[in-house]
C-alpha cells in the first residue's frame, strides 16, 4: 500500500501525519506507520513532502517510537508514600483519588490563604498551541490563581524586537539559501539545535555565499563555516556597534534607508558609534581589530546579507541591548530591502503573537490579571524564601505548586534553592509529565501525560514559516491524558462548568477551528490557511508574502511606524534608548568577581537531548555518554586537569560535576557544559543550574544563565569511581551496556576481557 506521499507500507499498516512537538526551531513534519491490527505505532520518519523536513529527522526524534513505548513512562496516577526528595517512593492510585486529592488541596488553600497561594508552573515541554497555553490558562483564569511570567528562554530577544521593530520576525533561511551572498550565524549552533537549517546553509555555500560563524565556543556549526570569529561571551553588542562604526566611517551605510524607515539613526551615528573605535572594541571583545574591520566591510558589501542569531544570546545580564545591537545591523546597510536580508532570532513570536489568544485563554473567566505574578526564573527564591517579583516577602506564600510541561528542579536557575523550596512540608506539589523527572521526587501527586502520537494540536515553527496540524495516531497508553483533557477534568471536579458557557467543554478540534476562524483577516501570515487544508495536508506555509506584511510599504508595527533605533519605551524604563554595550555582571569584564571565580560557564544545549526530554532513554544517554565540561588547555593545565578527569565546578551558590574535554580553540577563562542535564544522571545530583543566579537581564526579564562565574578543580578519584559505578550499574551493568553498544564484537569477547579493558581506561574503578 502507499499514500499520497508515496510511502509504501505492507497490508494491514497505515501512515499518518504528525509533527514533532519539542522545543526546537524545526517543528518537523513526520510520518508515522501504524500496525492497524494492534493499534501500535511501529515507525516514525521525516515527511518527504515538507519543504524543510525533506524526509529526515534529527538524532533525537529518529527514535521517537522508543520514547513513546518506553517502560520508564508514567502511565498511571501515583501518590508519594514516605518523605520527599531523591529516592522518593510512589504507589499507583486511581484518577478519581488523584483528582480528589488535588482539588481538595486547591479548595483548602483558596479557603485558608486565597487563590494567589496556588502557583502554576509550565513552559515548553512540548510546543503546541493547545498544550502550551489553552485549557490550562482557562482553568487558572477561572480560579484566579497566581500568574507566571514565562520568560525563561526568549524574552530578551523578543522584547529587543518589539522595542525596535514592533514585531518579533526575521528572514527565512530558505530564502537565504537562494539569494544571500553572506550568512552570519551569530551564536547559532544549528547542527545541534536546528539541523534542518543546515542543507539550506550548505546550498548557499555551494552557490558561493560566505558563511561566518560568531561564537565564543567551537561547535559542530562553526566547523562548517568559512570563518569562525570568537568574541568573549557577553561582548556581542560591542562587536555589532564596532561593525556599524566601520561601515559608517567608510560611507557604506544606506543613508536613504535610515532616513526613510528608521527613527534615531542620527543620534546613533553622531552620539553612540563614536564610542566604539576598533581599538576599544578589540579590547572589549578580544577579537583582532583587523578581523572586526574586515567583518564589517564584508557585511557592508552586499544587502543580500542574512543574520541568523540564536537564543543563547538571551542568557547574559546585558542580553537585551546585545540582541538589539545585532538586530539593528541590517538597518545600517539597508539589508531589509532584500527578501533574504535582515536579522532575526526566530519567528515563533510573530507566528503566535497575532493570533487572538483571548479565544484560547479566556481571560474573561476571572480577574486573574490583578493577581501577583512570579517570574519562573525566580521560582527558587519564591518557593524557599517567599520572595516575590518585587523583592518583598509574599503574603501569602506559595502553598500549592502545580507543574506541567516543565522540570523546575533541573531547568530553573539556582536549582539548589528550587529543591530547597520543593522540600517544604507545607507545600503541596502536583506534577503532570510523561516521564519521571527529578521534580517528581518532590511531588505529592504525579499524573501521567501523553505523547505527540496520542493528541491533537496546532503547531507553529520558529525556525521557518510553516504551521502543522497534529492528530492522534494511537490511543493513549495506560491512563495518560493530554494537557487539555487534564484541565477539563480538573474544571469539572472544581465545579467550574456551570457558569462558564462552553469554556471547559470545547473539544480540541473546536478550539483549533475557533482560533483559525477568520484569522486571515487579523493575521496576515494566516491568509489562505484553513482547518480543512491543515487536516488534509498536515502542514501549510505561512503567507509571508502577504501584502499586509510588507513593512517597507506599510510601515512597521511600532508607535512611530518606523524601525525605532531610538526606543522611547527603553528610555522610560531608565535604560539607554540607543543600542549600547554594558559590561556583563559575572562575565568577562567583571574583574572583581573574577578574582575569586575566574571561569565563565556557558551552559548550552546538548546534541542529544532537548532539555529533560529524551534523557530517560538508554539509547540517548549512551550517545551523550556523560556530562562534560570543555576547557581551554591553559585553564586545564594550570589545574592539573586532563581529558576525562572528573571536575568540580563551584561558586557561592552551589557545585556540579562533569568530565573534562580539552578544547584547543576555546577562549581562556571560558568553559562549556550542558544545560538542563538531568540531575539524577549527574555526579553530585544537580546540573549546572546549581551555579546560576536568579538575576534577570537588562530588559526582557530573561534568565542570566551565561552570566555565571565559577572556579574549577579536579575532583577526587573516589568520587569519580563511585560515579562511574553508579552510571554503569556496577560490573554487570557495564558489561550489559558494552555489549549493547558493541553488538559486532559481543560474541567474540568474554566478560572478563570487557572489564579488563575498562580497568585500563579507568584504573581502580572496579577495585
Amino acid at each position: 500500500m502507499s499514500n499520497k506521499r508515496n510511502i509504501k507500507v505492507a497490508e494491514g499498516y497505515s501512515t499518518h501525519h504528525v509533527c514533532c512537538p519539542h522545543d526546537c526551531p524545526d517543528t518537523c513534519s513526520m510520518i508515522v506507520t501504524r500496525n492497524d491490527k494492534t493499534g501500535e505505532a511501529v515507525r516514525v520518519q521525516g515527511d518527504p513532502s515538507h519543504p524543510v523536513t525533506k524526509g529526515y529527522l534529527c538524532n533525537k526524534v529518529n527514535h521517537y517510537i522508543d520514547w513513546v513505548y518506553s517502560d520508564k513512562r508514567v502511565l498511571y496516577p501515583h501518590k508519594r508514600v514516605g518523605p520527599k526528595g531523591v529516592g522518593a517512593k510512589f504507589e499507583r492510585i486511581s484518577w478519581e483519588e488523584a483528582l480528589e486529592t488535588i482539588t481538595n488541596n486547591f479548595n483548602h488553600v483558596i479557603s485558608e490563604h486565597g487563590s494567589e497561594a496556588i502557583q502554576p508552573y509550565s513552559y515548553s515541554g512540548t510546543l503546541g498551541m493547545l498544550g502550551f497555553w489553552s485549557m490550562d490558562q482557562r482553568f487558572w483564569n477561572k480560579m484566579e490563581a497566581a500568574r507566571l511570567v514565562q520568560s525563561i528562554c526568549i524574552y530578551a530577544a523578543f522584547f529587543a524586537n518589539l522595542h525596535t521593530y514592533g514585531v518579533a520576525n526575521g528572514p527565512s533561511l530558505q530564502d537565504a539559501s537562494d539569494d544571500a551572498e553572506l550568512i552570519i550565524l551569530w551564536g547559532a549552533n544549528l547542527v545541534s539545535t536546528g539541523v534542518h537549517a543546515i542543507p539550506f546553509i550548505r546550498q548557499a555555500k555551494e552557490r558561493g555565499a560566505k558563511i561566518i560563524a560568531i561564537d565564543p565556543r567551537e561547535t559542530r556549526t562553526t566547523m562548517m563555516a568559512d570563518q569562525h570569529i570568537q568574541p568573549r561571551p557577553g561582548t556581542d553588542a560591542a562587536l555589532a556597534l564596532g561593525m556599524m562604526k566601520v561601515i559608517v566611517d567608510a560611507g557604506l551605510h544606506d543613508i536613504e534607508f535610515l532616513q526613510e524607515y528608521t527613527l534615531g539613526w542620527k543620534e546613533l551615528i553622531e552620539t553612540k558609534l563614536p564610542e566604539y573605535t576598533l581599538e576599544k572594541v578589540e579590547d572589549i571583545t578580544g577579537v583582532d581589530k583587523n578581523i572586526i574591520k574586515q567583518l564589517a566591510l564584508d557585511y557592508a558589501k552586499t544587502k543580500k546579507s542574512h543574520i541568523r542569531a540564536n537564543y543563547g544570546l538571551n542568557r547574559h545580564s546585558n542580553s537585551g541591548q546585545m540582541c538589539r545591537s545585532i538586530l539593528i545591523l541590517p538597518c545600517i546597510t539597508g539589508a531589509w530591502r532584500e527578501k533574504c536580508g535582515g536579522a532575526g532570532f526566530g519567528n515563533l513570536e510573530e507566528m503566535w503573537q497575532r493570533f487572538d489568544l483571548k479565544k484560547l485563554q479566556r481571560p474573561d473567566l476571572g480577574e486573574r490579571g490583578t493577581k501577583r505574578a512570579i517570574n519562573m526564573v525566580q521560582i527558587g527564591r519564591a518557593l524557599a524564601d517567599d520572595i516575590g517579583a518585587d523583592g518583598e516577602k509574599m503574603d501569602p506564600p506559595i502553598r500549592s505548586f502545580f507543574v506541567y510541561n516543565s522540570d523546575p528542579a533541573n531547568c530553573a536557575p539556582n536549582s539548589n534553592k528550587v529543591r530547597e523550596g520543593l522540600m517544604r512540608d507545607d507545600l503541596f506539589v502536583a506534577v503532570h509529565d510523561t516521564f519521571w523527572t527529578d521534580t517528581c521526587n518532590y511531588a505529592d501527586i504525579v499524573l501521567p501525560a501523553d505523547t505527540q502520537l496520542e493528541r491533537t494540536d496546532l503547531h507553529a515553527a520558529y525556525g521557518h514559516y510553516h504551521y502543522n496540524m497534529n492528530e492522534p495516531v494511537i490511543k493513549p497508553l495506560g491512563e495518560s491524558v493530554r494537557n487539555t483533557e487534564l484541565f477539563r477534568m480538573l474544571a469539572k471536579k472544581m465545579n467550574y462548568l456551570e457558569d462558564t458557557d462552553n469554556a471547559f467543554t470545547q473539544t480540541d478540534e473546536e478550539m483549533i477551528r475557533d482560533i483559525l476562524c477568520d484569522e486571515g483577516e487579523k493575521n496576515p501570515l494566516m491568509e489562505g490557511i484553513t482547518y480543512e487544508g491543515l487536516k488534509e495536508n498536515g502542514w501549510a506555509r505561512a503567507a509571508v508574502d502577504a501584502e499586509r506584511r510588507n513593512y517597507l510599504k506599510n510601515g512597521w508595527p511600532t508607535k512611530s511606524g518606523k524601525i525605532e533605533i531610538w526606543s522611547e519605551k527603553l528610555k522610560k524604563q531608565g535604560l539607554d534608548p540607543l543600542p549600547t554595550h554594558t559590561p556583563e555582571v559575572e562575565g568577562q569584564e567583571d574583574f572583581q568577581q573574577k578574582k575569586k571565580y575566574p571561569i565563565q560557564v556557558l551552559s548550552s544545549a546538548t546534541h542529544y537531548f532537548i532539555g529533560d526530554s529524551f534523557q530517560s532513554l538508554d539509547r540517548h544517554n549512551a550517545m551523550m555518554s556523560r556530562p562534560t565540561v570543555e576547557l581551554n588547555p591553559e585553564d586545564a593545565n594550570s589545574r592539573n586537569i586532563s581529558d576525562g578527569d572528573l571536575c568540580r565546578l563551584f561558586n557561592d551558590r552551589g557545585e556540579t560535576f562533569a568530565y573534562a574535554v580539552i578544547v584547543e580553540n576555546l577562549i581562556p577563562g571560558v568553559c562549556g557544559t550542558q544545560k538542563q542535564y538531568k540531575g539524577g544522571n549527574t555526579p553530585g545530583g544537580v546540573n549546572a543550574n546549581a551555579l546560576n543566579s536568579e538575576e534577570l537581564t537588562d530588559f526582557g526579564m530573561s534568565p542570566t544563565f551565561y552570566s555565571c562565574l565559577v572556579q574549577i578543580e579536579k575532583s577526587s578519584n573516589e568520587l569519580m569511581k563511585k560515579d562511574l559505578l553508579s552510571w554503569w550499574g556496577g560490573k554487570e551493568g557495564y558489561i550489559e551496556k558494552w555489549r549493547e553498544l558493541n553488538p559486532e564484537h559481543a560474541q567474540n569477547i568474554s566478560d572478563d576481557e570487557i572489564i579488563e579493558q575498562a580497568a585500563i581506561k579507568n584504573p581502580g574503578v572496579f577495585d
